[in-house]
């Protein structure tokens, strides 16, 4: 029977998560989905809004030093930190909240908008942009969660994205199963065509525990497109990886080449 809940490889690893996680378990789905902003000193025509892990909060973007880096990337940036909280994947509004209450607001004022996710938040980044592609045109996914093990496995078994027959999504009765195979389905896209919209650049390091599902996106996406760096599960890997990516993404040097 195919797992259709969060599952992670040891009890241990959750309970770890639940110490750390602590009052953000029990959070509720409140609306608005509350945010912080940071907006760009020079006028911003584009943004970047970013989705916590599991047991984060939209603090710990600014405490790891990820709006200084988007700064330092392009300083006509602005940034949104959202407070989507595991209450949000909980009932599974994350992604009606996350449109209604930041990201609709948004599209009338910027000709870019970009999603970051760790973790968690790269399960909901991914998920948005797989129901709004219109909208996103880039996503930045670092360690992002993506699914039960179980279908995992059976891409694996298949040979990777490229050779993997979904199945008929109708036939799945259980709403969250149905929900991992539909991610699948939109990372599949990526192995026809890499340079796809909205943008898909992946990081993650080679101890964590999600490097097994990672890997099978990173194998379909264009080299510059993804990156690993030694390490786990963590900040002091996000960090570096962040950095990376986001230049490679929005750097300056990236929209004066297009503009040629």
């Amino acid at each position: 029977m195919r797992s259709t809940g969060f599952r992670y490889r040891s009890l241990g690893f959750v309970c770890a998560c639940l110490l750390l996680a602590g009052c953000y378990l029990t959070q509720s789905a409140s609306k608005p989905m509350p945010a912080q902003y940071f907006p760009a000193v020079a006028p911003a025509t584009a943004v970047i809004v970013l989705l916590p892990g599991f047991g984060d909060g939209p603090q710990h973007y600014l405490d790891y030093g990820f709006v200084k880096t988007v700064r330092q990337a392009n300083p006509a940036f602005d940034v949104v930190a959202a407070n989507a909280h595991f209450g949000y994947y909980r009932n599974y509004s994350v992604v009606e909240r996350l449109h209604q209450d930041i990201i609709a607001p948004l599209q009338s004022r910027y000709d870019e908008i970009w999603l970051v996710g760790i973790s968690m938040g790269g399960f909901g980044a991914a998920a948005y942009a797989m129901n709004n592609p219109d909208i996103v045109d880039g996503m930045i996914l670092l360690a992002p969660f993506m699914g039960s093990a179980d279908v995992v496995a059976e891409i694996d078994a298949a040979g990777g994205l490229a050779r993997w027959a979904p199945p008929e999504l109708s036939a799945i009765e259980d709403d969250r199963e149905r929900r991992f195979y539909e991610l699948w389905r939109f990372y599949q896209a990526y192995a026809r065509a890499p340079e796809r919209k909205p943008s898909l650049y992946l990081g993650f390091g080679n101890e964590d525990h999600l490097r097994g599902p990672n890997s099978i996106v990173a194998n379909v996406l264009l080299p510059e497109r993804s990156l690993v760096l030694d390490g786990g599960h963590k900040w002091l890997v996000w960090q570096p990886l962040f950095t990376e990516l986001v230049q490679r993404a929005i750097g300056k040097p990236r929209l004066a080449a297009e503009g040629n």
